[in-house]
């Protein structure tokens, strides 16, 4: 049972974010302290990437640990399951067809977890990075 009421569940819903989550712009912040300019959140671009490198042909998305189902950091929630494994099973799905139509047109995917940013911040941004100067060099 949920331990809140339907007013506070759907409070709580209403204000998480698809746009500027916290990892998103911790990303953003160190990208732009190293002057490395980027677009964000393109709509004209399959899957709406959080952070996208034109040039370079680099895609950067950053994927939340519950929306997006992470093998291991995923809780399921206690309540209306059913409607869960099929929202999260779908996240997963489309983030697979994103990701292969992306590469299909010639685009580098970075995927990075909430988890890993809060935790392995340098790792990822080395990650974009590599990637970046990668396509610098070819």
């Amino acid at each position: 049972m949920d331990n809140l009421t339907k007013a506070q569940r759907q409070k709580n819903m209403r204000n998480i974010r698809s746009k500027n989550t916290k990892p998103e712009l911790m990303v953003m912040r160190e990208l732009r302290r190293r002057k490395i300019y980027f677009a964000k959140h393109v709509n004209n671009i399959i899957g709406k990437p959080d952070i996208v490198f034109r040039r370079k042909k680099v895609i950067v998305f950053i994927d939340s640990d519950f929306w997006h189902g992470h093998p291991v950091r995923f809780t399921m929630p206690k309540t209306n399951t059913s409607y869960w494994e099929k929202k999260i099973a779908r996240n997963r799905e489309r983030d697979k067809e994103v990701s292969e139509a992306l590469s299909q047109e010639g685009w580098s995917i970075i995927r990075l977890w909430e988890y890993d940013i809060k935790h392995n911040f340098d790792d990822c941004i080395d990650q974009i990075l590599r990637a970046i100067t990668f396509h610098k060099l070819h």
